[in-house]
Order: structure tokens, then C-alpha cells, then sequence
């Protein structure tokens, strides 16, 4: 009994300071990614799919971009397309016409495009992995918590047209909010340009 206990003690030490460790890299972790375009959202089905497809459509017969889809969840995955797996992040590369969402990324023109999911704490392992083979090209990126880690070139709070804001915690990095209700955003994708690896706005806002 005593040796189990001690075991036991000796595993959640080991827990405890794998924890630590990624606590430590999230706080310290904040890369300048100026060519990738953030979205994020204000819950489910406000939209956030939608604008990612829109802003890679309009760019996609112009220059090459890449499409990146972050979740929190695991679902099935086809094992042949993952570059990299462990027991609490897997990353694969897209390459099916589906119904998810990566898929749909795909669809609207992405040349490329990979799926990332990482529990609740391993996101950094899996931010360092992408930062290492993502392009310099566009990258447009739907996740609810990159924006924790990474300073993108612009990043875009979804929420439907009326609703109160309830991820708040979003308004401290200071996103562009757009309304959607159902069919429209209120805001001109048009306004978006590429230049020197940079996504931007036609008014000379970098955000």
C-alpha cells in the first residue's frame, strides 16, 4: 500500500511539472505572425467558418494562402494525413472534401490546409510545431485561443448581429468586431490586402 501511495505521489508530481512546464511556455510564448489572419468567435455557429472561407476565397485566385483550423476537441481524423501526434495534440493536413470545417477551408481555395487539436493546456506544443512549417504566405486561421499565444496581422471577433458579447475576455487583444446575421458581415472583406508578408486594411490600419 505504501509503495502504491508513494507511486502515486510520484505521478502526480510528474503531472504537476509537465503542467508547469507548459504553463511556462504559454506565459513566455507569444510569436509575431503578421501573415496570418485570425478568427475567432463569440460562441457556435456565429460565423466563424463562414468569414475564414469568404477571406480565403477573395485572396485564393490572387496569391496562394493556407488555411488552419485549432480545436480544443478531438474528432475523428484519417491517421495517413497527420504530421505530428502525441497523446494530447494531433495535427494533420487536410486533404478530403467534407463537411468539417478544415474541409471547407479547403474548398474555398486554400492551397493548403491543416487541422490542429490540442487539449486544454497543450496548445503551445502545438503552436510551436505549426510556427516551424507554416509559410510566409497568407494564413488564415479560425481558433477560440491562438490570440493567447500569437500576435497575428489582424484578428476578427465574430458574433451574430444583436447578441451580447460573451467571450470578453477577447476585447484585451483588441480585435475588429463583425456582426454576422446569418447571410452578411458588416464588414468589407474587400478592405483586406496582402503586402510584404503582411495582411492589412486599404486604410492603412495594421492591427
Amino acid at each position: 500500500m505504501e509503495n502504491e501511495i508513494k507511486a502515486g505521489v510520484q505521478i502526480k508530481e510528474e503531472q504537476n511539472d509537465i503542467l508547469s512546464s507548459i504553463a511556462g511556455i504559454s506565459e513566455k510564448m507569444n510569436y509575431k505572425m503578421p501573415n496570418l489572419l485570425l478568427v475567432a468567435g463569440n460562441g457556435r455557429n456565429v460565423g466563424k467558418t463562414t468569414l475564414a472561407c469568404r477571406i480565403i476565397k477573395q485572396f485564393a485566385n490572387k496569391i496562394e494562402v493556407t488555411g488552419l483550423k485549432i480545436s480544443p476537441h478531438f474528432h475523428n481524423f484519417n491517421e495517413t494525413n497527420v504530421i505530428y501526434k502525441s497523446e494530447n495534440v494531433v495535427i494533420a493536413e487536410e486533404k478530403q472534401n467534407h463537411a468539417k470545417d478544415s474541409s471547407r477551408m479547403l474548398q474555398a481555395g486554400a492551397r493548403q490546409v491543416f487541422f490542429a487539436m490540442a487539449r486544454p493546456g497543450h496548445l503551445p506544443v502545438a503552436i510551436k510545431f505549426l510556427y516551424q512549417i507554416l509559410p510566409a504566405n497568407l494564413i488564415v486561421c479560425e481558433s477560440g485561443g491562438l490570440h493567447e499565444l500569437i500576435t497575428p496581422g489582424l484578428f476578427f471577433m465574430v458574433k451574430r448581429k444583436g447578441e451580447e458579447i460573451v467571450k470578453t475576455h477577447l476585447l484585451r487583444h483588441s480585435p475588429i468586431l463583425v456582426n454576422y446575421d446569418g447571410e452578411n458581415f458588416d464588414f468589407d472583406i474587400q478592405l483586406l490586402y496582402f503586402d510584404n508578408s503582411q495582411i492589412k486594411l486599404r486604410d492603412g490600419q495594421i492591427h
